[in-house]
């Protein structure tokens, strides 16, 4: 797991020295050593989780969204401190779909690690 800045190249053709985009997530889970080096990671994370801020919000739900799509970003998780709701989706025949949307007392079910389970209750708890 890796924590921003860290970052994520993005390639059509696994040129990572002359990648189409590079972005840094919120959150990035990379289970194959062979995509880390010490410039980042080589390709789609497993699982990027991204925490909207008002001046992110567009972009995490746009222009990241189509990113980590077309590069098989396989599960995206954007947080919502705001509204206190965390949005997942899932990679299924190449485009995402709606998995849930976890709002107050639920927790938050992973489909590719399937121990995941996260209380939305302890991650906005007010401190």
């Amino acid at each position: 797991m890796f924590v921003a800045p860290f970052d994520v190249y993005f390639s059509e053709n696994e040129q990572y020295d002359l990648p189409d985009q590079v972005v840094q997530p919120d959150l990035s889970v990379v289970c194959s050593k062979d995509q880390i080096s010490k410039s980042g990671c080589h390709g789609a994370p497993s699982l990027i989780i991204e925490v909207l801020s008002p001046s992110t919000a567009l972009k995490d739900f746009n222009e990241k969204f189509n990113s980590y799509q077309k590069y098989g970003v396989n599960e995206y998780w954007i947080v919502d401190p705001g509204n206190q709701t965390v949005h997942v989706y899932t990679l299924e025949d190449g485009s995402y779909q709606t998995r849930h949307l976890y709002t107050e007392q639920e927790t938050i079910n992973s489909v590719l690690y399937p121990d995941l389970h996260i209380p939305l209750e302890s991650l906005f708890k007010l401190r």
